[in-house]
């Protein structure tokens, strides 16, 4: 809506306002947009602060969650089918926030994409295509994948109609010409590496249009282990169920043989919580990220190194190269203290 619109609509609505806060009603907020949450919860814990965090807004209608595959054999989780474990961790939590069977909860494919052929059908990806297939529902699709791209690029393959019928929200993607790049060896960038073909299918083949956070961003996403222990783990059973889960991943590396082990400091990165600001997290006029800073590229190819090549036509790519960190963050503990004091108020 155009803010000038709004505005001179504004006198019509002004006595019911005033009514609402007289009585300390607060105005009812509507769902904007949909969401698909795609990410392998079972994995690095940011995807449980993201998907938390998506769960307690107002303004996304979550559709459906899919608990995605990490690399074979990772450190991570030791279930032999990851996507399962993925998905089992979000009902897990969905159960600690009072919202279990509120939407779908599904496996996704255990496995990357082989190199040649379509893949096969799986539960998530025939519903990934339904909900974009959807002609009854005005609202915006939005894809918040946090981790590889199976089964987004599974469900494209199969029905290529969906790719303009939603946008990609990507966690992912190494540092662009001109970035630096993190210190030490050139390592590939995770979440491409769970599966690369996937990444390929999306980028170089299909047309969905793509909100990028790449790696140089993502890592933007940095807390400290004390702001979670004074803001997250004091909002109850939920705050304490997070933390531990980090804690988790510094008894893991504090664990290793010393060689391989880490010295993780005192802080951690939710790479993830820009699905949240990029989507729920809109302006209210002109509805778009705008605290966020991105530049519109022409969509690069992926090449078989996981770095970007020539490229591929089509649909301009937005990058974002900042993110709103400050709003992202206090609107989580914000969220997290409103849910422990509406449960407080519930407990008999």
């Amino acid at each position: 809506m155009d803010r000038r619109a709004f505005m001179a609509g504004m006198s019509l609505v002004a006595g019911a306002a005033v009514i609402r806060r007289a009585h300390g009603q607060a105005p009812p907020i509507v769902p904007r947009q949909r969401i698909i949450i795609d990410n392998d919860f079972a994995g690095d814990p940011d995807g449980l602060f993201a998907l938390t965090q998506h769960m307690l807004c107002q303004s996304v209608d979550v559709r459906l969650i899919v608990g995605s595959h990490l690399h074979e054999h990772e450190a991570w989780s030791g279930a032999t089918d990851q996507a399962a474990a993925a998905a089992a961790k979000a009902t897990e939590l969905l159960e600690l926030l009072g919202l279990r069977g509120r939407m779908p909860v599904l496996a996704g494919a255990e496995h990357a994409l082989a190199a040649t052929g379509k893949p096969p059908l799986t539960p998530a990806a025939e519903a990934i295509i339904r909900e974009a297939l959807r002609d009854d529902a005005d609202a915006p699709l939005y894809y918040c994948a946090g981790a590889g791209l199976t089964d987004i690029a599974t469900a494209w393959l199969n029905e290529p109609r969906i790719g303009r019928r939603m946008t990609l929200a990507w966690i992912g993607g190494p540092e662009y010409a001109g970035t630096a790049r993190p210190p030490g060896p050139r390592e590939a960038e995770y979440n491409l590496t769970i599966d690369r073909r996937a990444v390929q299918v999306v980028f170089n083949q299909s047309d969905i249009e793509i909100w990028q956070v790449p790696r140089s961003s993502y890592r933007q996403m940095i807390v400290s282990y004390a702001e979670l222990l004074a803001r997250v783990r004091p909002t109850g059973a939920i705050g304490e169920y997070l933390v531990g889960n980090v804690e988790q991943v510094m008894r893991m590396v504090a664990s290793m043989p010393a060689k391989q082990r880490m010295n993780l400091g005192e802080t951690y990165i939710l790479g993830d919580s820009p699905l949240v600001t990029l989507t729920a997290l809109q302006a209210p006029f002109q509805p778009d990220p705008s605290s966020s800073q991105y530049v519109l590229r022409a969509r690069p190819t992926i090449d078989d190194t996981g770095e970007y090549g020539k490229p591929a036509g089509g649909r301009p790519i937005r990058v974002y190269e900042r993110i709103d960190t400050r709003l992202t963050f206090e609107d989580l503990y914000a969220r997290l203290a409103a849910h422990a004091r509406a449960k407080a108020t519930a407990t008999p």
